[in-house]
């Protein structure tokens, strides 16, 4: 009778021969087997197409990404289909990516019709850079109107806001159609963070239009 080691030992045997006579899994041409070792990927320069790797073919104009797997088109081209085209701009612009069109109008111009046209910039204005509006913004202490910029009314007791196109009412003070009147401040009262209204004291609370003892 075999000792139980012996009879142990062929059943492992029985159990692990089996996967060691197994042949290693075969690798298509061009590719590496990954780093957990239960597959494989396309070398840098190739793609995965159906069960084997095909080299990606670069156009000219255009170069192989860091990621080794697609293409891009160089600066000043853009993609079209499976080539690269350049990209035409216009006078009075410049390569911008972020754009559709690939080009950007230079500051003081606007795009219309694929060309870049003067902006016309009425008195008490200045060009901007945003790419929608007018292509001009009215000056610090004047507003937009169809007659151009015209001047900011400040009233009494107001000052032209930070942006400079409106104005504020200075602390003490609110505003009430075009002017500012001053805030009637109650005893026991004082005005709050605001500048435009009021609250009562501490040891104080509203009843009414009033502030009385609590």
């Amino acid at each position: 009778m075999r000792p139980p080691t012996a009879v142990l030992l062929m059943a492992l045997a029985v159990f692990v021969s089996p996967s060691l006579a197994e042949p290693p899994q075969t690798l298509p041409e061009n590719a590496t087997q990954t780093r957990s070792g239960t597959g494989w990927e396309c070398m840098t320069g190739f793609q995965r197409v159906a069960n084997g790797c095909s080299r990606i073919v670069v156009p000219a104009n255009a170069y192989l990404e860091a990621s080794g797997d697609r293409w891009r088109c160089n600066r000043g081209y853009r993609r079209t289909n499976d080539g690269c085209t350049a990209v035409k701009v216009p006078q009075h612009a410049y390569l911008d990516e972020s754009f559709g069109s690939g080009w950007r109008c230079e500051r003081g111009y606007r795009e219309a019709q694929g060309e870049c046209l003067a902006v016309e910039i009425p008195s008490n204005a200045h060009s901007s850079d945003s790419s929608y509006g007018p292509g001009w913004e009215c000056n610090r202490g004047y507003r937009s109107s169809q007659a151009g910029c015209i001047p900011i009314d400040v009233p009494e007791h107001a000052f032209l806001s930070r942006s400079g196109s409106t104005w504020e009412c200075e602390r003490g003070f609110r505003r009430e159609d075009s002017t500012c009147v001053a805030v009637q401040v109650p005893a026991n009262a004082h005005l709050d963070y605001s500048g435009q209204a009021w609250k009562c004291d501490r040891g104080f609370h509203l009843h009414g239009a009033a502030c009385v003892d609590d």
